[in-house]
């Protein structure tokens, strides 16, 4: 029968020490899921956005008055495309500038 020796570990670390390493480990967890959540409601700001921008750009197809289905359909455009470009950008603008 073969005997098990058991190897000594090659570093110990104080009690305090582990503590504060797990302790930065769930500060840093925390952070993470944080940063998920947000990026998630600004990606659904994001398509929310471009999805009412479409809905008026529909809504001007709809419109027997050309002046104002121009207006429409270039508003829509303006809300589609530029919505989520400006919420983008004001959110880093924001992440930097707190």
């Amino acid at each position: 029968a073969k005997v098990m020796r058991r190897v000594p570990p090659l570093l110990t670390l104080p009690e305090a020490r582990m503590q504060h390493e797990l302790e930065r480990a769930a500060a840093i967890a925390a952070g993470a899921a944080a940063y998920r959540r947000k990026t998630v409601r600004l990606v659904l700001v994001c398509i929310g956005d471009y999805v009412v921008g479409v809905a008026i750009m529909g809504l001007s197809l709809h419109i027997t008055d050309v002046n104002l289905a121009q207006v429409l359909f270039y508003v829509g455009l303006l809300r589609a495309l530029g919505g989520p470009m400006w919420t983008v950008l004001f959110s880093l603008w924001l992440e930097e500038n707190p």
